[in-house]
């Protein structure tokens, strides 16, 4: 017989891709899966990812009138629209990755009675996690110290890591590899002269395989766009010796009403540039990438952790319970990252640490080692082990 799973995640990419990986799953392993968001989910959650997506009423709460009004009746709606599926389905377990929009589906869990598992992406408990971990049966961690689980709450603790999509993870198994410098023809003196003449032909030369010799950094600015990154990196990079800015090609995601003005500043320094406010081929760029520069969020980490990816992070100052630096210091802590507070994220301080890597390739081969080891490979395993023990 099915087991009914109800999996519910709020409606970043952060929440939404760690939990579309343990639904597909356990779709896979015969569970019915239903799963619960807001209009956001439908960027995320495929036809074929074999598992039933549900758009519930829910709402941000800010401290105004009009706004209290009116997000205490779409909760209130969503709450009416999740008891309706809770007693038609009657799931095993409602399994939420954090965030607002997971609030209706969590207050009626409890009101059935139904058994709850937590899911905490970052290195510090969500608010709306908090607010139901003491109803929890189980939580779920993707860092193995997290803060803001009170003490009542440690018995339920298992970490777990953070699911990573399928695509990304296939990466783990790439080595990393740096570009090399050119390599020039050398006359094959092996070669038999074809003419019986004391002529050098163009076939007695033999060329090395060719190689991408461009250092490629891959730039994400989050679902915000990181406005910073549009300000600082086309002069940082500018600044930097001809030599090393010419093998330089960066790709750059964005703020949409950006793209146009960051692309012109890139090319007025004749820095070699692709950009947009969102790419559909993220796999592939980060496996050519040689070096990140990113945001903390805790999903997009544990993706490049995967692929072994060098990283430069710069926390989100702004982020609920300043989560994103305690994210970034577990990966500089051990040594997989550089982090950089917005404070210091300064033209001439980004150039310096740009050139320094890029001229002494160790510390990227080192920060590569680092992260790979601190990939959680059997997160999703370990999320399914959870729902099945």
């Amino acid at each position: 017989m099915k087991e009914i799973i109800f999996i519910t995640s709020g409606g970043t990419g952060g929440h939404i891709i760690p939990a579309r990986c343990l639904a597909k799953t356990l779709a896979q392993e015969n569970h019915e899966v239903i799963f619960f968001g807001d209009e956001k989910i439908k960027n995320y959650i495929k036809p074929q990812d074999g598992f039933r997506s549900i758009i519930i009423d829910s709402s941000q709460i800010k401290k105004t009138p009009l706004f209290l009004a009116k997000a205490a009746l779409k909760i209130t709606h969503g709450i009416l629209q999740s008891l309706y599926y809770f007693l038609s389905h009657r799931p095993k377990y409602v399994i939420a990755f954090g965030g607002y929009a997971t609030f209706p589906i969590l207050v009626c869990a409890i009101i059935t009675r139904c058994k709850i598992i937590l899911h905490e992406q970052n290195a510090h408990l969500g608010k709306v996690n908090r607010i139901f971990a003491k109803f929890a049966d189980k939580i779920a961690t993707s860092f193995p110290q997290t803060s803001g689980i009170t003490a009542q709450n440690l018995s339920k603790i298992h970490f777990c890591g953070n699911p990573v999509r399928d695509e990304i993870l296939a990466l783990h198994e790439v080595p990393y590899i740096l570009p090399e410098e050119k390599t020039e023809k050398f006359f094959d003196e092996s070669s038999p002269n074809k003419m019986g003449y004391n002529v050098i032909l163009a076939s007695d030369f033999y060329e090395e395989e060719e190689k991408d010799h461009n250092f490629r950094i891959l730039v994400i600015g989050g679902s915000g766009g990181a406005k910073i990154f549009s300000e600082i990196l086309p002069k940082a990079v500018f600044n930097l010796p001809e030599r090393i800015k010419d093998k330089i090609q960066i790709t750059q995601q964005c703020r949409a009403e950006l793209v146009k003005s960051t692309f012109d500043q890139y090319c007025s320094y004749n820095i070699n540039i692709a950009i947009d406010a969102f790419f559909d081929n993220m796999p592939e760029l980060i496996s050519k990438s040689h070096l990140v520069i990113a945001r903390s969020g805790s999903s997009s980490i544990f993706e490049f952790c995967a692929a072994k990816k060098p990283m430069i992070l710069v926390p989100f100052a702004a982020a609920a319970d300043d989560h994103q630096a305690k994210n970034a210091n577990y990966l500089a802590q051990n040594n997989a990252a550089i982090v950089v507070s917005e404070k210091e994220f300064t033209i001439n301080k980004i150039s310096d640490l740009l050139k320094n890597l890029i001229e002494d390739q160790t510390q990227l081969r080192k920060m590569s080692d680092a992260a790979g080891k601190l990939a959680a490979t059997d997160a999703t395993q370990n999320l399914v082990k959870l729902v099945n023990g």
